[in-house]
């Protein structure tokens, strides 16, 4: 979606053509683009002179004569092009205006959310929707957004993209503005200090003005006039750098989702507060993942192994009594849960398999979240099995994916006396085009110890 510095660009391309162009025609192919009920739009502005147009945030404020003011929203792929007057309408042309010189200004729309409506120049900014909107960097001082912010407590990434608050930035230049400001997008919103609330202004007025001279960012479809792209996407050191390197530190964007948006930042540059730096390893059985947790112990990791804390629940007698009640004496030896035989069961009854992890799985967490908000560790490894689409998966900053040949995962299993077969079968279901998407890092288990570490070690990253 267009933001601040793509929406001024084309204002600027605009303002080089429409000023002193008359209205001779109005010609509108899909009425929901246009707010105003399409016969009240043509009847009022037909023969109407248009005047330099302006920008409010993400909006283009179009001015006419006789104190008419259109507003318009570009949204996701809206676009203005410059055409000839009475010339048949390109495909997805949401509004043509026909102008008495001969020439025309189209409204092109792939997605159709973009918006035109009319308004009077006498109260188009007190009323909806420019009314609700908040100041742009330029206009906004650090004590305004330090008071504004401290009554949110959701993230910050989420706070930065509210246009009620701070006008104008959008998802590419939010993940710009918290990299530069060294923020983590996760940051409670009413935590930030006054200092940080300076810094995203000074870094938003920098970045928005680098990006205005560039032209804007040509991400997927905007292009400010046709054949012309911006360049901003060459600048950019967050926004799409997910699995690459950190310009400034060479530690691999971690990208993640909040409120529905897709964020990318640096784990290492932008740590979360009173939060230690979150690895997750995951990948099938028999990979390697206990090897990966091996050599980041070495490097100062605390390592919270999902099965260690398993293991510990099993001697709890609550636990202890739950399962049995849930799987029978079959699971029990000597008065206390036999993993192997509970692993055997579950692996060769699916329905079963799902009711035990329904059960340990929140109690794993729980655990594993207590350590981590402890503030006892400054660098913490989560190694669970079934860390992708999981609680957990948001909580890491960096996630290590490692798999390895069948036959090493196979050679495994048998050293740990279990039936490789079914363990392989289970394998299967891993969800493994899923977990290497969400993943930072890709290892290879299948050689030896030291050749993992090697591979570690050339990431440079720990």
């Amino acid at each position: 979606m267009p933001e601040l510095p793509e929406v001024e660009t084309v204002v600027r391309i605009l303002n080089g053509f429409i000023p002193n162009k008359t209205i001779k025609d109005i010609r509108i192919f899909h009425e929901k683009s246009v707010l105003t009920p399409a016969h009240l739009f043509k009847d009022s502005l037909i023969g109407e002179t248009f005047l330099p147009c302006t920008r409010i945030g993400k909006f283009i404020i179009f001015h006419l004569t006789h104190e008419k003011v259109v507003i318009s929203h570009l949204r996701m792929e809206g676009k203005y092009f410059e055409g000839q007057a009475g010339r048949k309408p390109e495909k997805h042309d949401a509004l043509i205006y026909d102008f008495t010189d001969g020439t025309s200004l189209r409204f092109n729309d792939v997605r159709k959310f973009g918006i035109v409506e009319l308004k009077s120049e006498n109260d188009y900014k007190t009323t909806l929707p420019i009314s609700k909107l908040g100041k742009e960097p330029w206009d906004l001082e650090a004590n305004e957004l330090h008071a504004k912010y401290k009554k949110i407590s959701g993230p910050i990434k989420s706070a930065l993209l509210d246009q009620t608050i701070i006008l104008g930035l959008g998802n590419i230049y939010a993940d710009e503005v918290l990299f530069a400001s060294k923020i983590n997008p996760k940051t409670p919103a009413n935590t930030l200090s006054f200092e940080e609330c300076a810094s995203l202004i000074d870094e938003s007025r920098r970045i928005l003005s680098e990006a205005i001279k560039q032209g804007g960012s040509t991400i997927r479809s905007y292009h400010p006039k046709e054949g012309m792209s911006g360049n901003m996407q060459n600048e950019l050191h967050a926004y799409g750098r997910a699995g690459e390197k950190c310009d400034r530190c060479g530690m691999i964007m971690r990208k993640i989702s909040i409120g529905g948006r897709g964020t990318t930042y640096c784990p290492h540059c932008q740590p979360y507060k009173n939060k230690p730096l979150i690895v997750g390893v995951t990948g099938p059985i028999g990979a390697g993942k206990s090897s990966v947790s091996t050599i980041l112990k070495e490097k100062g990791f605390k390592v919270l192994d999902a099965d260690k804390i398993v293991h510990e629940l099993y001697k709890e007698d609550t636990v202890k009594k739950e399962l049995s009640r849930m799987f029978g004496k079959r699971i029990l030896k000597d008065g206390e849960i036999d993993k192997k035989a509970l692993l055997s069961y579950v692996v060769s009854n699916p329905k079963e398999k799902t009711k035990l992890e329904q059960y340990v799985h929140p109690l794993v967490y729980k655990k594993i979240d207590e350590e981590i908000s402890s503030k006892k560790y400054k660098k913490v490894l989560v190694d669970v099995p079934l860390l992708i689409g999981g609680p957990l998966e948001k909580e890491c900053d960096l996630i290590i994916y490692i798999d390895a040949d069948k036959e090493t995962r196979l050679a495994r299993l048998i050293k740990r006396n279990v039936d490789p077969k079914k363990f392989l079968e289970l394998n299967d279901s891993f969800p493994t085009k899923k977990a290497k998407k969400a993943t930072s890092i890709i290892l290879d288990g299948s050689g030896t110890l030291d050749n993992l570490r090697g591979q570690i070690d050339h990431l440079a990253l720990f």
